[in-house]
């Protein structure tokens, strides 16, 4: 048996494989192959951990000299949002993965009526528990009656929209929600968004699974494009020539008229008679603050004042610049915050900023 060393550079350390000697004319087995490329695969994972620690001496003479110099092409804005990535405080270890992405880098979905864009675990692999999602909708235009396997929770960023959502038991929801607004629908409910006047609307939603995707939800134009006339028309009630009217595929956003008068709608669905108990939307930003400090204020909703979200809670922070909010943790849960969707902070003036955190 030969003996051959692998050198684990850095950490002082061996990984001694034994290689069983080949005759020239034979060529390495795939099994021996296989042996040597695991040892040292092994091997750089043993050290992984220390080859990404630094020490504070090493980066203060990195930063001293040329070390932490980049002579190469660099992307001056975005190192001005993630200056203490690019150039590390010394209390650093390891290595941290991003806690921001903004909507700005993703992809817009544009339509008659409005636009969406999103960001899920894909994007966002520090995200696994919420995906989130940008919504515009002009003024009389629908995000159409639909449903999904996740729960829904919103803020509204813009504007005025009207919300509908089917309960399971035949009850009907419909209300009105502005700037500040949240609206929660649980899994399976249909609901539908209208923008409102004078322009309409655009809102934040969050779903608690990191790999949700806005666009393979249930529609209801694809679910009835999908389906025999002669079974909508027995169903409905409906003459299968007035059928020929429906769309042949999903609509998801499209133009509509701006509606009348919030309670026109709900007597047009049957008034109280088929009004659900609950109100699936909450006035947030209106309400009493929880904390008020002489650095902000800050108001916290989950299920204990808004009773139907069950599986999310949410803090909306207002802080005076050079105020800070204090080092914090859950510790019940995975020590990091879930998520803190970019395209609400606004770190360098008193504006709102929220941070979503599975409850």
């Amino acid at each position: 048996m030969a003996e051959t060393r692998l050198s684990d550079l850095g950490r002082n350390r061996e990984v001694k494989v034994n290689i069983k000697k080949v005759n020239q004319k034979d060529s390495i087995g795939r099994r021996s192959l296989l042996g040597v490329t695991a040892a040292a695969l092994s091997a750089g994972a043993l050290g992984s951990v220390r080859a990404l620690g630094q020490t504070r001496e090493q980066v203060e003479k990195g930063k001293g000299n040329r070390s932490a110099s980049n002579p190469g092409p660099k992307n001056k804005a975005l190192q001005s949002l993630n200056p203490n990535s690019y150039m590390p405080p010394s209390t650093d270890r390891g290595v941290i993965e991003p806690i921001w992405y903004s909507f700005d880098l993703v992809h817009r979905r544009i339509q008659d009526g409005g636009w969406t864009s999103q960001i899920t675990t894909k994007e966002f692999p520090s995200s696994q528990d919420i995906a989130g999602v940008t919504m515009r909708l002009t003024a009389g235009s629908y995000r159409e009656l639909h449903w999904h396997s996740a729960n829904e929770w919103a803020y509204m960023l813009y504007g005025n929209a009207r919300v509908t959502v089917f309960e399971p038991n035949g009850k009907i929801f419909i209300g009105d929600v502005s700037e500040g607004d949240l609206w929660f629908f649980p899994t399976a409910h249909p609901h539908s968004i209208q923008g409102l006047g004078p322009d309409g609307c655009e809102f934040l939603l969050a779903f608690d699974q990191g790999n949700f995707s806005e666009y393979n939800t249930f529609l209801l134009s694809g679910m009835v494009a999908h389906m025999p006339s002669k079974v909508l028309s027995q169903n409905f009630n409906i003459l299968e020539a007035q059928l020929s009217v429906l769309p042949e595929s999903g609509l998801y956003i499209f133009p509509g008229t701006v509606p009348g008068p919030l309670e026109d709608d709900r007597k047009a669905v049957g008034g109280p008679a088929v009004a659900s108990e609950l109100d699936y939307t909450f006035k947030m930003k209106s309400m009493k603050p929880t904390v008020e400090t002489a650095g902000g204020s800050l108001r916290v909703v989950d299920s204990k004042n808004f009773p139907p979200s069950k599986t999310v809670a949410a803090g909306l922070f207002s802080m005076r610049p050079g105020a800070l909010r204090e080092r914090t943790y859950a510790p019940r849960y995975a020590p990091r915050l879930k998520t803190v969707w970019h395209h609400l902070c606004h770190w360098r003036s008193p504006r709102i900023s929220a941070a979503l955190r599975k409850q």
